[in-house]
């Protein structure tokens, strides 16, 4: 029996990044700078994936957020109930890679530690046509992340991490090492395990890594989802227990960000009615759904 689960992926970063140019590649494969404009408050995308591994056919709401700073306080109300997160910066732009220190502390305050977190590095082509144009290397990427999500961890990336245009910095050795992960990986930083499959580097122009990022989302996401419903029935199983409380699975705390309380928005089936699925009659082949949400556009609910 097929399941079917929903779920809410926020993209976070600077402006200019190629936050949206990055989502209409893997909506609608298409791109266009010239017709690409910067965002007003807030859109969305949405997109039927299924799977390869569960079956699974898995609904993505996709928000696409806007990177100046005076729309920073409403992006809040965007991400709220989040399941995972797309953290972006140019790697040809320095500033919008330490900016990203700035979204982290958003994150803190604003989403769950059960969050699934992946750092993107944008605009790759430009720096395969000019290598000098490269201003972020990869390296300094991962030891980002393992010094601001998991400190105390190794930042050598082993061979699940997926940059691109490495020969502008690495060896034959971490090229051999940059093969696209397998699907059978750690589920990222949720679970305190450090999962460098999290950190991508992509061009939104030819479309290289796009794919995979949201591979690697939707599979986390539903293992993440299949851990929570065992976790449910192990709770249901011992009397008077709650889960995350009294020992039992789920106690939280052990995901990104350490004191803040398990949410989000997780929805399975057309009916949403439990996290144990229903059976869905047929896929579709992916129908991609656009909405915009203007800057005063503020009380309606995506989840």
């Amino acid at each position: 029996m097929a399941q079917s689960l929903e779920a809410k992926i926020v993209v976070l970063g600077a402006q200019g990044v190629g936050k949206t140019s990055l989502l209409l590649r893997y909506i609608k494969n298409q791109f266009s700078a010239a017709n690409t404009t910067s965002t007003v408050g807030a859109s969305f995308m949405t997109k039927r994936v299924v799977d390869d591994e569960s079956d699974t056919v898995v609904r993505l709401q996709i928000w696409d957020t806007a990177g100046q700073e005076r729309f920073r306080s409403i992006s809040r109300l965007y991400y709220r109930g989040a399941n995972a997160c797309i953290l972006c910066y140019s790697i040809t732009d320095l500033p919008s890679f330490e900016e990203m220190g700035v979204w982290l502390n958003e994150l803190r305050r604003n989403l769950p530690p059960d969050i699934i977190l992946h750092v993107v590095g944008t605009k790759a082509d430009l720096v395969a046509r000019d290598p000098s144009a490269r201003e972020v290397p990869f390296e300094r990427c991962i030891a980002y992340v393992a010094d601001n999500l998991a400190p105390g961890m190794s930042s050598t990336p082993p061979a699940t991490a997926t940059p691109l245009g490495m020969p502008a910095f690495a060896g034959r050795e971490a090229l051999d090492g940059a093969r696209s992960p397998s699907s059978k990986r750690s589920s990222g930083f949720w679970g305190q395990e450090v999962g460098w499959d999290c950190c991508h580097e992509v061009s939104a122009e030819s479309g290289e890594g796009v794919e995979e990022v949201f591979r690697v989302i939707t599979r986390k996401l539903v293992e993440q989802n299949r851990a929570m419903s065992q976790q449910l029935l192990s709770a249901t199983e011992t009397p008077g227990a709650t889960p995350g409380i009294d020992g039992t699975p789920g106690e939280g705390g052990g995901g990104y960000f350490d004191g803040m309380r398990p949410g989000g928005s997780f929805r399975v089936g057309r009916d949403r009615r439990s996290w144990f699925g229903v059976p869905v009659e047929s896929y579709i082949e992916t129908l991609p759904e656009t909405g915009q949400v203007g800057e005063v556009k503020t009380r309606r609910k995506c989840c």
